[in-house]
């Protein structure tokens, strides 16, 4: 996930962040990982698929970089 950040939209304090959307069958997802989804709606953040970016990182044991599907999560704080 990267850091959260504050911005103001129309004059409006938004909080969001991006988090990395991993398939259910990735080989380093730990067994019995239960998604942080919850978590982040019962702290009155929505996950907002249609904005969504790539980031690239090398995972354990790769060789390369490859790219990793990221959707943000916007909470409003007003």
């Amino acid at each position: 996930m990267s850091a959260i950040t504050l911005s103001t939209c129309q004059g409006h304090a938004i909080a969001a962040f991006c988090a990395v959307e991993r398939p259910d069958d990735h080989p380093l997802k730990p067994d019995g990982y239960v998604p942080l989804h919850g978590f982040w709606r019962s702290r009155e953040y929505e996950r907002h698929p249609a904005l969504a970016t790539t980031f690239h990182w090398k995972d354990i044991g790769d060789s390369e970089e490859t790219h990793k599907p990221m959707v943000f999560w916007l909470k409003s704080l007003r």
